[in-house]
Formats: structure tokens, C-alpha cells, sequence
């Protein structure tokens, strides 16, 4: 089922929630992927209806950008993975003149990815489709770990009585985190990217192995790097609670990188909230990559 606008989407979740039926919800920009699908899977199992929303949020895209995506194959993806609803909006719905409620979380917006990663108006987003939807639970995967902890935080801050389920980065076999920004790069570029989540990764097992000096660590997994096409931004280790860097390392951290092509900045990170995790890695999802066009 597609909903088109606010006020039809906000009928439906009204006869749900009348029933008392449990909702999970799944709120993206568009133009899905594995990653999507594999949330609203989970969305779907754990609940008795699943709500996909659709809106390129304008508040988090650089002034002047839009956002490229069909919101007929987003809906045709999200109901084969197993949404009951799909529900989109617009510009004048989302945000009519006046608009200038934002969630502020002091500055731990940019201390991830700088101001160019609009993390402020992305949590803000997904806090106003939770509000909206008033799901059971709602699920946010891990490839956006910054988005995902903060919107967790400001969810229990505002005492919104929601469950936030984290959900495993999905990545390609070589280690490619599946993302929207990667639809136009080619294999070769996304197998010479593998080699940021190969780095990441020697971190963790490096500091499983004892070594905690986090500009140790950096170097080490820096000297993992060969681009070519791409440009090294970062990698950093930083808490996961206040993503402040770090100068040695204690749990819960996040080991986090990003490199730039095409204009365009990927981020990748490896979370690491327990021992367990530290020691054996986390569970992510692993599916094939693209097949050569």
C-alpha cells in the first residue's frame, strides 16, 4: 500500500495503533537498497505492521542539491521486503513556511563528519517521522552509526516511547558498505574502496591484541590505504558515547574513516559497543557485489 500524503499516512497509523497493533517503521530519503531492505525485514518480523517512509529530506541535503531517486521502484523494493505501508511527503508538508524546530544535542553533530554531514538535520528528520508515526519500535542501521546513536539519545531524552533497534551494516563481500552514494561507482572503484573497511578492521583487531595508543593505531591503519582514485580524509577513534577523539582507546568506541571521489564522501566505521564485538567483529551482513553493467 502507498500513501501519498501526511494526513492519508496518519489514518492509516491511527487504525493501527486503534487495533493495537505493534509498528516498526523504516524512514529514509529514497532510492533504497540491500541496506533498506534488510531493515525493513527486520521491521516486518518483529512487529505486526511495518511503515516505510520516503521523503529526501530537504534539511539535511546542501542548500541548492536535490536528490536523485523513483519512488515507484522504492515502493516496489520496500513492499517485496516485506512493508505493509509505504508513506511519502513533500517539501510543503514537511516543511511549510515558518517551520524552525530543530533537535539540538549540543555539538555532537559535528564531531563525526564535520558540518558538511548535516547530522543535526538528519537526527531532526527521523525524530519528526518518529513523533508522526508513534512506532512500537523503529530501526536504524549501523553503516549510519552517527545518525543512529543520536536519534537513540534524543529519543530518550524526549521520553518518546519507542524502542530505536540498531541493525547490522550491510556490505558488499569485499567490505563496501551498500550505500546510495555508491549507485554510480564502478566495481573497480568499489573494490579499491574495500580497502578502507580492511583498515578499519586492523584496528580492532590490533587493539584486541592489546595496543591502545590511538595515534598508534591511526598510523597503522592509515599505512593499510593504497587509493588511487579516491582522496584518504580520516581515520579516526573516537567514544561512542560523545564521539570525542580519543588518545587511548576504552570501550564503547567507534572506528571510524571516510575517503572522497567524485565530489562525493563515503564514510565507513566499525562499532564497537562490547568485549565480545572487540574480539570477534560485528555482525554484519554480507551480500555479492553488483554484477559489471
Amino acid at each position: 500500500m502507498h500513501l501519498a500524503c501526511l494526513s492519508a499516512g496518519k489514518a492509516f497509523i491511527r487504525e493501527v495503533a486503534r487495533t493495537g497493533q505493534t509498528i516498526g517503521t523504516v524512514h529514509t530519503l529514497g532510492a533504497l537498497h540491500l541496506g533498506h531492505a534488510e531493515l525493513i525485514r527486520r521491521a516486518a518480523l518483529e512487529n505486526d505492521v511495518a511503515i516505510v517512509t520516503v521523503y529526501p529530506n530537504k534539511i539535511q541535503l546542501r542548500p541548492g542539491g536535490s536528490y536523485d531517486f523513483n519512488l515507484d521502484e522504492d515502493i516496489g523494493l520496500a513492499l517485496r521486503s516485506g512493508a505493509t505501508a509505504v508513506i511519502s511527503s513533500n517539501d510543503t508538508e514537511m516543511f511549510p513556511p515558518g517551520y524552525r524546530t530543530f533537535v539540538s544535542q549540543g555539538n555532537c553533530h559535528l564531531r563525526l563528519g564535520g558540518r558538511d554531514a548535516y547530522l543535526k538535520e538528519a537526527v531532526t528528520g527521523a525524530v519528526r517521522w518518529i513523533c508522526y508515526a508513534r512506532p512500537t519500535r523503529s530501526y536504524f542501521g549501523l553503516k549510519d552509526i552517527g545518525q543512529a546513536i543520536l536519534v537513540k539519545r534524543a529519543v530518550a531524552d524526549l521520553l518518546l516511547d519507542c524502542e530505536i533497534r540498531f541493525v547490522p551494516t550491510v556490505r558488499y563481500k569485499n567490505g563496501v558498505p551498500i550505500s546510495s552514494r555508491l549507485r554510480r561507482f564502478s566495481r573497480s572503484e568499489l573494490d579499491e574502496l574495500s580497502c578502507l573497511f580492511t583498515a578499519l578492521n586492523h584496528s580492532r583487531k590490533e587493539i584486541a591484541q592489546g595496543v591502545s595508543r590511538v595515534k598508534d593505531l591511526v598510523a597503522s591503519a592509515t599505512s593499510q590505504i593504497k587509493f588511487r582514485h579516491f582522496k584518504l580524509d580520516f581515520v579516526r577513534i573516537v567514544g561512542a558515547d560523545n564521539f570525542e577523539d580519543l588518545e587511548q582507546v576504552k570501550l564503547p568506541f567507534i572506528i571510524f574513516g571516510a575517503a572522497t571521489a567524485h565530489g562525493l564522501r563515503i564514510f565507513d566505521n566499525i562499532y564497537v559497543p562490547d568485549q565480545d564485538t572487540l574480539m570477534k567483529g560485528p555482525s554484519d551482513i554480507w551480500v555479492d557485489l553488483p554484477e559489471q553493467p
